[in-house]
C-alpha cells in the first residue's frame, strides 16, 4: 500500500509541475511540443511506479448486505408516499369545497398505491355543513367510483 501511495504522490507532483509549465508556455510556439514532453513524463512516472515492484491492490472487506433492511426501507417509503398523497388530496379537496362556500371540517382520504405506482382513491370521509354538495364536488373531482362517507354521522 505504501508503494501505491508513493505512486499517487509522484503523479500529483508531476501533474502540478505540468500545469505550471503549460501555463508558462501557453502562448508560445512550443506549446504542443511541451505538452507532448510533459505527457511522456507522466507516463514514465506511472510506468516506473507499476514496474518498480508491482503495486498490489487490496480490496476492502465489504459488509454483508441484508436484503431485509432494504425491504423495510422500501415499505417505509411506500407508506410515507401513501400518507403524503392522501394528505395532498385531502388538502386540494378541502380547498375546492371551501371555494364553493361550504364549511369543511375534516377530510380523510384513503389512498392505495399499486406496484406500478398507480394511485387509487377508494374512500373519502368528510365532515361538512352541506354533505350532499360536498359529495358532488368530490365525485366530480375524483370520479363516481369513489365512496364518500359522511364523517358527521
Amino acid at each position: 500500500m505504501e508503494d501505491f501511495r508513493n505512486a499517487v504522490m509522484a503523479v500529483c507532483i508531476v501533474s502540478a509541475g505540468v500545469c505550471m509549465i503549460e501555463s508558462a508556455v501557453a502562448g508560445t510556439k512550443l506549446k504542443n511540443q511541451m505538452k507532448f514532453l510533459l505527457n511522456l513524463t507522466i507516463i514514465t512516472v506511472l510506468t516506473a511506479s507499476f514496474t518498480k515492484g508491482g503495486i498490489s491492490f487490496e480490496m476492502p472487506e465489504l459488509p454483508h448486505f441484508d436484503s431485509s433492511e432494504y425491504n423495510i426501507s422500501q415499505e417505509l417509503y411506500a407508506e410515507e408516499m401513501r400518507q403524503q398523497t392522501a394528505e395532498n388530496i385531502s388538502r386540494v379537496l378541502a380547498e375546492q369545497i371551501t371555494a364553493e362556500g361550504i364549511k369543511c371540517g375534516k377530510i380523510e382520504t384513503e389512498v392505495n398505491i399499486s406496484e406500478d405506482n398507480s394511485i387509487f382513491i377508494s374512500r373519502v370521509t368528510i365532515s361538512a355543513d352541506n354533505f350532499g354538495r360536498a359529495e358532488e364536488i368530490i365525485k366530480s373531482s375524483l370520479g363516481d367510483g369513489t365512496e364518500v362517507i359522511n364523517g358527521d354521522s
